[in-house]
């Protein structure tokens, strides 16, 4: 039994919904509700269109891609009874849901295959690519760091800043010469999350950081440790456990990322002027 457009006019209201809102159709409110319906009215005309297309006719879906589809669908739900009920507010059966999603699937066979001849990418596109967004491909220097913090609450006064350097002092005093204890020290005193690991940052790239502390941890060396840095928080500690130096990708190592890049763009804009002059 072939599907009716209103079941297919709620089962792609059904998906929208829950794409852009990740609620069903019966919880939206009415101007979000009235938005769904409108933009699933247009996508069923326009998928009509593609069925229609010369380009659909002698495509055709296999059962077994059908079925992954119907299994990854169900698989959504907590429970047999969950989707039963989610198919039941859509007026449909599950061979009806199935036929659906073949529909779908058709859709993006057509539009794949619109798209297959465009996405060819040269060797030489990739490198004119590569040279022309150089910048792209340059990987900033990290720090591989730790920290610890103090905290300074803004209604503590000077009372409290003495409190935090005063502490800071007192973690100062039982770190070891080469910070090989700062872990421990971060896991005992620091009031930041990362305290139960060892006050552990990773590797930091430039942007991450308060604009007060970055400069202080990018110019420290390898297996030292900072004065404490103010920052709206309160007070830090810095440990620099490595310095990762700036990386510059070679075309070589760029190249398979290059020509996904642009072939997907071409996909995209292939389909894009396909469907303009439906």
């Amino acid at each position: 039994m072939s599907l009716t457009e209103n079941q297919l006019l709620g089962y792609l209201a059904f998906k929208i919904a829950d794409a852009r809102f990740s609620r069903p159709l019966s919880e939206l409110e009415t101007p979000d509700l009235e938005a769904v319906v409108e933009q699933a009215r247009c996508q069923y005309e326009l998928e009509e269109k593609v069925l229609s297309a010369p380009e659909s006719r002698y495509i055709a879906i296999p059962d077994t891609t059908v079925d992954d589809a119907w299994l990854r669908v169900k698989a959504r739900y907590d429970s047999d009874r969950e989707f039963a009920s989610a198919l039941e507010q859509l007026d449909m059966s599950p061979e009806s849901y199935r036929q659906a999603l073949a529909r779908e699937l058709r859709i993006d066979a057509v539009l794949d295959k619109v798209a297959e001849d465009a996405a060819r990418v040269s060797d030489d596109e990739a490198l004119a690519f590569y040279h022309r967004h150089s910048d792209k491909f340059t990987i900033p220097e990290k720090r591989q760091a730790r920290h610890i913090l103090i905290t300074v609450e803004d209604d503590w006064g000077q009372a409290g800043e003495l409190k935090a350097l005063r502490e800071m002092d007192r973690i100062l005093a039982e770190m070891d010469e080469d910070g090989s204890n700062f872990g421990e020290l971060a896991l005992r005193y620091s009031q930041c999350p990362t305290a139960v690991e060892g006050g552990q940052l990773g590797k930091v790239p430039p942007g991450l950081l308060y604009e007060e502390l970055e400069p202080v941890l990018f110019r420290m060396a390898e297996g030292s440790v900072s004065q404490p840095l103010r920052s709206p928080l309160g007070y830090h500690l810095f440990f620099c456990e490595k310095v990762i130096p700036a990386e510059h990708k070679s075309f070589a190592q760029a190249r398979d990322k290059i020509i996904e890049f642009l072939a997907d763009t071409r996909r995209s804009r292939a389909q894009r002027q396909w469907i303009k002059q439906l």
